[in-house]
């Protein structure tokens, strides 16, 4: 039996991610993937689009076939 994971360095949120606080965000993606921890990161909405800002990702949980990223925005370039 195999383990399916996707490694990616930047999130893409399809405009999926879910606001918990002023900064503070919950992505919920299909599969599992892995992201550094503690450390800037991309992020965009698009795979196509350019970056609107960097997050650091706070914590990553795996279940049942699905990841949760939960992540603080820390600058933002664009609203869009």
């Amino acid at each position: 039996m195999g383990f399916s994971i996707e490694v990616n360095g930047e999130i893409v949120t399809h405009n999926q991610a879910e606001r918990l606080g002023d900064r503070s965000f919950r992505l919920v993606k299909d599969g599992y993937h892995l992201y550094p921890l503690d450390s800037k990161v991309d992020i965009q909405i698009e795979e196509q689009k350019p970056p609107f800002g960097t997050a650091v990702i706070t914590k990553v949980e795996w279940s049942s076939g699905w990841t949760t990223l939960f992540y603080e925005l820390v600058s933002l370039s664009s609203v869009n």
